[in-house]
């Protein structure tokens, strides 16, 4: 897109957090994409964050998603890498997919899908929702009292990345579950054209549904990331942010190879 005969810059990224995180859920990324000369935005999802205060809905995730990758596009004059975590892989899934004739004005060029290969129902979002939501009757899950279960599993520096930005109230993860819910993830991944990543850790639970992801995404590939778990990138940075790094050069390579 740059028009010259100089290398291309690395593109920029926009990366979408998880259920009950927010943007901070991306701390122990940020600093090495930049280091690689990605410009990188980490937006918070309605109900999140600095948005804590907002209705979540799918309309609205949608929107602050398509917004944030026509942003990145625009200060850069490059195509954007669309990164999302778990709520945020699927909502990142379902975006691409309802842009992906809108070249050049929603210009993507790459999505990466992390512990979000799965498709769920009604009844089993409705579940997976519930056990997150009842996750703040265990002791030391509150951030109030100091993180101490966040600390157990995701480590010292990880637990103050995912809580740095505030955990989300509980009332989010009913209207964030029937969102997914409400997606065909295979019929979109079937419309997604750019290049697609699903970047798992081998112990993920959302990574159920992988095979036949990957198999719809025309270009789809996967990337599996040792014993890792759900929030690899929180808890094991130094193998998560290399394949990411990794995942997203071969995407730019792959796209400028093909003329695209």
């Amino acid at each position: 897109m740059n028009g010259g005969g100089a290398p291309e810059a690395p593109w920029p990224v926009v990366m979408v957090h998880g259920t009950r995180t927010s943007h901070s859920q991306w701390d122990r990324q940020v600093p090495a994409l930049r280091a690689a000369g990605h410009a990188v935005s980490t937006p918070d999802l309605p109900g999140h964050g600095e948005r804590r205060d907002e209705p979540f809905t799918l309309e609205a995730a949608r929107e602050a998603l398509e917004q944030e990758v026509r942003g990145a596009a625009h200060r850069t004059g490059l195509p954007v890498h669309l990164v999302g975590s778990s709520l945020g892989g699927m909502l990142a899934i379902h975006v691409a997919a309802r842009n992906a004739r809108a070249e050049p004005s929603f210009p993507l060029g790459s999505l990466v899908a992390c512990g979000a290969a799965v498709q769920p129902t009604a009844t089993t979002a409705r579940l997976y929702g519930r056990m997150i939501a009842w996750s703040d009757l265990v002791p030391g899950m509150r951030p109030g009292a100091g993180g101490r279960v966040f600390r157990i599993v995701l480590g010292a520096e990880g637990a103050r990345a995912y809580l740095r930005g505030g955990r989300a109230e509980a009332t989010v993860v009913a209207p964030a579950m029937d969102a997914v819910a409400s997606l065909d993830l295979r019929a979109d991944l079937r419309r997604v054209e750019v290049p697609v990543a699903f970047l798992h850790g081998r112990l993920d639970q959302l990574r159920l549904d992988e095979r036949s992801f990957v198999e719809a995404a025309p270009r789809g590939r996967l990337e599996l990331l040792g014993r890792g778990s759900h929030l690899e990138n929180l808890s094991r940075p130094d193998r998560f942010t290399p394949a990411l790094l990794r995942v997203l050069a071969r995407s730019e390579r792959d796209v400028r190879g093909a003329g695209v």
